[in-house]
């Protein structure tokens, strides 16, 4: 009785736990999660009298960067920051999104999003600035943005201990197969339901960490000023000329194909006239004679 009755108590627990919201991707954790202070710094200030070990606060950075550079100069220079990341290698440098527009003002617009390790990422943005002071370039935008993530750490670690206690509770009471066949059924559930959220909670504290060990670089490319070269001009009037005649295209058309959805009705219209008109001149020719 002893070993059913606690049984039953691990499934009520885990009921009441799978009924708490798991963190979803890129929101923050909910308020009823436990919270379990970090003791490391409690052991190690006990261990080591007189001293105070702080704990850091980890944090996440986004860049936020905008350049203006002549108007040949940004797919160089583009390139060029594409390249200095991928020499870092795919552990200090990711290449998330490359886009690259040229207007018919060749005034071109372009971006660039990177992913770097937090340890280099203002080395990297220096070289970045380098880069385009030497294509005769300026910084038009800097932004550097960061977002405190410890307490979310802390509240993912401590769920991940709380399921995997719960789980191996629930799986040691299904190995001793001690129970009735519905409570072993419970548990089964409980267990699985348990593993699934102990899965997502450590994936997102993966997530989490990977925030703070890599800062998230957007990089925007500008124009200083469009180009007014007589190629531009040519192919400017070029397509002014072909956007009227396509305008006058459209207008001839429209106009015929109205006509000829006119002209039966016009027709039938025509007929009492020319039998008035006809009937007239009988009348005319009659009097006369």
């Amino acid at each position: 009785m002893r070993v059913r009755a606690a049984l039953a108590t691990l499934i009520m627990l885990a009921g009441c736990s799978s009924a708490e919201d798991m963190p979803q991707r890129g929101a923050s954790a909910p308020a009823e999660v436990e919270r379990v202070a970090p003791d490391a710094a409690v052991k190690a200030a006990g261990d080591a009298p007189g001293r105070l070990q702080l704990s850091l606060p980890q944090l996440a950075y986004s860049y936020s960067l905008s350049y203006l550079l002549p108007n040949d100069g940004i797919p160089v220079v583009q390139d060029k920051h594409r390249l200095l990341c991928e020499e870092m290698g795919p552990a200090r440098c990711q290449l998330l999104a490359l886009e690259r527009g040229v207007g018919t003002d060749r005034g071109g617009e372009a971006l660039l999003k990177m992913r770097v390790a937090t340890a280099e990422a203002r080395r990297f943005q220096i070289l970045l600035d380098h880069d385009v002071a030497e294509a005769g370039g300026r910084t038009e935008n800097a932004k550097i943005a960061t977002e405190e993530v410890s307490k979310q750490i802390v509240d993912t670690e401590a769920r991940i201990r709380q399921r995997e206690l719960l789980v191996a509770r629930l799986t040691e009471a299904l190995r001793t197969r001690a129970g009735t066949p519905p409570q072993l059924v419970a548990a089964e559930r409980s267990v699985t339901e348990a593993q699934e959220e102990l899965d997502r909670a450590r994936s997102w504290l993966g997530e989490l960490k990977g925030r703070v060990a890599m800062s998230d670089f957007e990089i925007r490319y500008g124009a200083i000023a469009p180009s007014a070269t007589a190629q531009g001009l040519g192919v400017r009037l070029g397509e002014a000329v072909q956007g009227s005649g396509a305008v006058f295209l459209m207008g001839l058309d429209a106009l015929l194909s109205l006509l000829i959805y006119l002209l039966p009705w016009l027709m039938l219209l025509a007929l009492p006239v020319l039998a008035m008109r006809a009937l007239r001149k009988q009348r005319e020719s009659a009097g006369q004679g």
